[in-house]
């Protein structure tokens, strides 16, 4: 009987998929695990594997086009079965290959007819076109690439390697400016077309404007205490995991032990009720060149300090490298979201739908204080709640600032 591809659902959001490209091509004969598709959702690209040995009989969905998930894709047969016995339609047995899968490196996309690559710029290129490259020990950044968004695709890369000659990305065409399209353009202006990740955060953000009852609070606190523990901490953490603990790490457990203590900022909205959550999920907001992705650190409260700064360190790095899987960037409860590092003094986020509050930690800076009635300077900080009002009353998430300003203040009664 043909087994039925259809498009895997990597995550619970996700509700369709882009095929970049097909690794294979019809009648080519396939072993389990080889590549038959890389697909691109609105947040990573992924390698789509064979569930078994077969034939690959007939491909339904083209590249370039987005299906929705469970939808058919192609059909593969046994060797020796009828390809007569292919359906017209889509098949019973459908075999979702999500759990075959193995994460696949994230792509971002460049605008159209752009070089893939450039000075200082990472090189735009599907999973299956970085394997051909090295296995021909090809250098990337001088292959043209033609799929979506400039992206390097197998078929560019073999291309390169027969021809033996590749062409330095520099000299490829400029940004089109006669694409076809309602927006008028004036001279000296350029249409860059919208990525799958940058069309996903418009959708994400305007949803979360439109559905959630957005209601802010925010509070100043003393960080003196929060800089000595990391100080005293840093040395040992070094030591014993080989990483750096931040200020975001010890906010992040902190805020995470605040949440255990005011469980309704750790829910869910949904249209039949509130999902409570039991473990704390934190998202850590990063930012990339493309856009905006939040990833996560599960059951953060089971974690030590040392354990939080390895995990952040680690996505960090899978987000530098676009490397991270679907469990990296799914399941999230509640979100931090810090700029620390920019100096920013104070700022708010945007809740990360669908979880219902998200805190803004902003630069500590020095600045004078009444403490015990003489002016002091002081390092101080100001975190910022964005929060669902439709779950979240205004005096429970003052609660949850209280207690959060308490822990920040006196960390040892946290940690």
């Amino acid at each position: 009987m043909p087994i039925n591809i259809v498009m895997p659902k990597l995550g619970l959001t996700m509700e369709e998929g882009l095929i970049t490209e097909w690794a294979k091509k019809e009648g080519d004969s396939v072993t389990k695990g080889d590549i038959l598709f890389i697909m691109e959702t609105e947040k990573i690209t992924q390698e789509v594997e064979a569930p078994q040995d077969g034939i690959l009989a007939k491909i339904v969905a083209q590249a370039q086009e987005t299906v929705p998930v469970g939808e058919t894709v192609a059909y593969m047969l046994e060797p020796g079965e009828d390809p007569s016995s292919i359906p017209s339609t889509g098949s019973p047995q459908a075999v979702s290959v999500a759990e075959e899968e193995k994460p696949a490196a994230a792509e971002q996309s460049i605008p159209q007819n752009e070089p893939a690559a450039g000075a200082g710029s990472r090189i735009k290129a599907s999973p299956l076109a970085k394997k051909i490259a090295k296995s021909y020990n090809l250098d990337l950044s001088q292959v043209i690439g033609t799929g979506p968004s400039g992206r390097i695709v197998a078929a560019d890369v073999e291309k390169a390697h027969e021809s033996g000659t590749s062409t330095p990305a520099a000299s490829a065409p400029v940004a089109n400016t006669t694409v076809e399209t309602d927006v008028e353009l004036e001279a000296g202006q350029t249409l860059v077309p919208f990525t799958g990740m940058r069309k996903a955060i418009a959708k994400n953000m305007l949803a979360s404007k439109h559905e959630a009852a957005s209601t802010y609070m925010y509070n100043t606190v003393d960080a003196s205490k929060l800089q000595e523990m990391r100080e005293t901490l840093l040395p040992y953490v070094e030591k014993k995991y080989g990483v750096r603990i931040t200020v975001t790490d010890l906010m992040m457990k902190i805020t995470a032990i605040a949440l255990r203590e005011h469980p309704v900022l750790n829910t869910r909205w949904t249209e039949k009720g509130i999902i409570y959550n039991s473990k704390v999920n934190m998202g850590m907001a990063m930012a990339l060149d493309e856009g905006l992705i939040v990833l996560s650190i599960k059951d953060i409260n089971s974690k030590s300090i040392g354990q939080i700064a390895s995990d952040r360190v680690a996505l960090i790095n899978k987000g530098k490298t676009n490397s991270f899987g679907p469990d990296d960037i799914s399941g999230s409860t509640f979100t931090l979201s810090s700029l620390g590092m920019t100096g920013l003094e104070q700022f708010v986020s945007i809740i990360n739908q669908p979880e219902n509050a998200i805190l803004a930690v902003a630069a500590i800076i020095d600045k004078p204080v009444v403490v015990d009635g003489e002016i002091v300077i002081r390092p101080m900080m100001n975190v910022n709640l964005t929060y669902d009002h439709r779950v979240i009353d205004g005096a429970e998430a003052a609660k949850f600032m209280m207690t959060l300003k308490e822990y920040i203040e006196n960390p040892i009664l946290a940690v």
